[in-house]
């Protein structure tokens, strides 16, 4: 009993979560690239700071995309040579993945900023109203900001772990083997861009390697993220209806006023349904190409970390394939929370004591859980429904993938 006091006293005391503190994390991901998805007030400094990063972020991408194209098409350093070829494919995959990521967001960019403003409206105010919808349980869980670390470790480790390499091979070089040793800087990606290098190429070269994988990585990762926020929101309102209906006691001396409070509550329920299809609307398309993209990505990597074996690339690239695989599962998991919580309805239409309740307060209900039982869910384009089971297939397809190529190079 004194220990159920206390976590009810902590949990009263504990600060209850505001939207801007759901929004901050894929607002500062973007913002990062100069892309202020939300138009926050900043200094005129800041802003043209952002502004200038963002160009180069941009112009880093079109030199990197315009020699993986000229190197393709030459194919002269491709052919013959299979690991070459699958570090091409998963630079080719990543970066139209990013690319169509990006295009989607900024054709749906005003449709989504009314959306986060219908959702911020909904969002309870004050720290009552926030106990009361339980605002921090649906706050980013601590596996998904571990998983955004990971993320990250990894984007360090692929992009700075060339020029490591290449340092440490100057350095033995230079006291072991000649004094006079060149430093041959290692680069993060496949094609060839300069004939012959020196001091301002390799700087060029760093900067634009640098520039080009925080774009993509960050747009890749990004606009996941705001569709898990925008996801968490709905899913937080559905558990709060949903604790409502299952907490209400009808009766029947007051059949009008349970009428009334179901005629309230189908239209609240009906509106989280209309915001969650405008998501669906909104990430559908950027659903089905990411399911795509990140199994044909997987594989690539598979394939390529078999050829390679467990060198700095390949071990960079199985650092790649597991990130990639924690991303997609995060996007499941909000898409079967998404489904349980609307489901959720249902079952508390259902454990509420309606037996209480005036025959039409009870027909009333019957049409409540007809509805439920038809759950909101992340669709890509009506094709496959995100959740933890289309993970789980995907994951089974990337194995099969890994033994039938493991098989044929066995032999």
């Amino acid at each position: 009993m004194e220990r159920e006091q206390q976590l009810e006293r902590e949990t009263e005391l504990e600060r209850q979560r505001s939207y801007n503190d759901f929004t901050y994390i894929p607002n500062m991901i973007l913002k990062s690239l100069g892309i202020d998805f939300l138009n926050s007030p900043k200094p005129l400094w800041q802003d043209v700071l952002l502004k200038t990063y963002s160009i180069i972020c941009f112009l880093s991408h079109w030199h990197i995309f315009y020699y993986l194209i000229l190197r393709t098409i030459q194919w002269d350093e491709l052919a013959g040579n299979p690991v070459l070829i699958m570090r091409f494919a998963i630079v080719y995959f990543f970066t139209a993945n990013s690319d169509v990521k990006f295009i989607i967001f900024l054709y749906y960019r005003r449709r989504l900023r009314i959306l986060n403003d219908k959702l911020e409206e909904l969002y309870p105010h004050g720290d009552e109203h926030c106990r009361k919808y339980r605002v921090n349980d649906f706050f980013w869980p601590r596996i998904a900001r571990y998983g955004f670390y990971y993320y990250y470790f990894v984007v360090v480790f692929v992009v700075l772990g060339p020029l490591t390499q290449s340092i440490i091979m100057y350095l033995y070089q230079y006291f072991t083997v000649d004094s006079e040793a060149k430093f041959i800087l290692l680069s993060t990606f496949p094609m060839k861009r300069f004939e012959t290098m020196s001091l301002w190429k390799n700087i060029l070269t760093l900067v634009v390697d640098f520039a080009f994988s925080h774009f993509v990585m960050n747009v890749n990762l990004g606009t996941d993220v705001w569709m898990m926020c925008h996801s968490a929101q709905i899913c937080m309102h559905f558990a709060h209806l949903g604790r409502q209906l299952a907490e209400y006691r009808p009766q029947r001396q007051r059949a009008e006023e349970d009428c009334e409070f179901l005629v309230n509550f189908v239209r609240r329920h009906q509106r989280l349904f209309d915001l969650q299809k405008e998501l669906n609307d909104i990430f559908g398309i950027l659903l089905a190409y990411n399911l795509f993209s990140t199994a044909s990505t997987l594989c690539c990597v598979i394939f390529y970390t078999i050829l390679q074996g467990l060198n700095r690339e390949g071990i960079g690239f199985m650092l790649f394939f597991f990130s990639s695989s924690a991303q997609f599962f995060m996007v499941s998991y909000y898409g079967q929370q998404l489904i349980d919580w609307s489901q959720n309805i249902a079952m508390a239409a259902y454990t509420h004591n309606w037996y209480d309740a005036s025959v039409k307060y009870r027909r009333y209900l019957l049409m409540i859980m007809q509805r439920a039982q038809r759950p909101a869910e992340l669709s890509a384009k009506g094709v496959i429904i995100i959740s933890l089971d289309t993970f789980k297939k995907m994951i089974g397809i990337t194995y099969q993938f890994f033994a039938v190529i493991r098989r044929i190079l066995g032999k």
